[in-house]
């Protein structure tokens, strides 16, 4: 059965105006729903108020926006040096520090009314062999699966990360074999860090694990955002494999490098997606 591709925005391009204004931004703009990064300027759990966070919820509600995703695992969350410390790090301490930030995320994400909370591996360092980050990730999740509650967890593959491409996270997905961890498919980072002969097939044999899509460009296989239609992706290609797969959930547009031309990442990027859907 076909489905109609449900169109999200991520948040962290208007990440530097109020999270108010971007949120009305983004509903003008026609999307059906936000992704909402975790950061300073718009939601964090140390830093914002539980009555923000509901007032977030609120003003989410109010205006029709749904509030498909909270993003925790953004390059500063916790700290300036990107994505550290992280799940798989060398010393207990930082790990720790880690998983009870992704625990008040888990928070963060039922009072804002998100059913799921994206997360990732963090980089292996050197001082940490493949076996230890594989056990310190296995122990991690097994934590934070336990204290999820009604919050999905949805894993991404970050390129040169652990967890760097598809075969990695299905292994973890399909491993622990649970609904409360999910895959975070980023497309475009199975196109600059996955065989170019493989990606289109990885694509579709990720879907069934899928329960949020990551959409961008990517040229020239660099790990750059590029707004979709700039780069090398067929997406009337990728369009159709979602679409024949029966994907319910939300495929959002994740532009973070793009918050100098907010307006028109906004815009191009839905006109072109819609193009590419079926008009059956």
């Amino acid at each position: 059965m076909n489905a109609v591709l449900k169109l999200c925005f991520n948040a962290t391009t208007l990440r530097y105006m109020d999270i108010f204004e971007a949120l009305s931004h983004i509903r003008d703009a026609g999307y059906e729903a936000v992704e909402i990064a975790l950061n300073d300027t718009h939601i964090h759990p140390y830093k914002s108020s539980p009555e923000r966070l509901r007032d977030v919820r609120k003003y989410c509600e109010d205006i029709g926006l749904v509030i498909a995703c909270v993003a925790a695992g953004g390059p500063t969350f916790l700290a300036e040096t990107p994505y550290e410390p992280s799940m798989i790090w060398a010393d207990a301490a930082g790990r720790r520090q880690r998983l009870d930030a992704y625990k008040s995320a888990i928070e963060l994400a039922h009072t804002v009314g998100s059913p799921i909370l994206n997360i990732n591996s963090g980089i292996l360092k050197p001082g940490v062999t493949a076996a230890q980050a594989d056990a310190y990730f296995r122990e991690g999740m097994e934590e934070l699966l336990g204290e999820a509650g009604d919050i999905t967890l949805v894993l991404e593959q970050e390129p040169g990360f652990f967890v760097g491409t598809t075969e990695t996270a299905l292994k973890y997905i399909q491993e622990f074999d649970t609904p409360k961890l999910r895959f975070n498919l980023d497309i475009g980072h199975v196109f600059c860090c996955e065989p170019e002969e493989e990606c289109y097939d990885n694509v579709e044999r990720s879907l069934p694990y899928t329960r949020h899509i990551h959409v961008e460009d990517i040229k020239n296989r660099v790990h750059f955002h590029e707004i979709p239609g700039e780069g090398d992706i067929d997406f009337g290609r990728i369009v159709k494999i979602i679409e024949d797969s029966g994907y319910p959930h939300y495929v959002c547009v994740e532009l973070h490098n793009h918050d100098q031309m907010w307006e028109r990442a906004l815009k191009e990027s839905r006109d072109y997606l819609i193009g590419k859907m079926s008009k059956d």
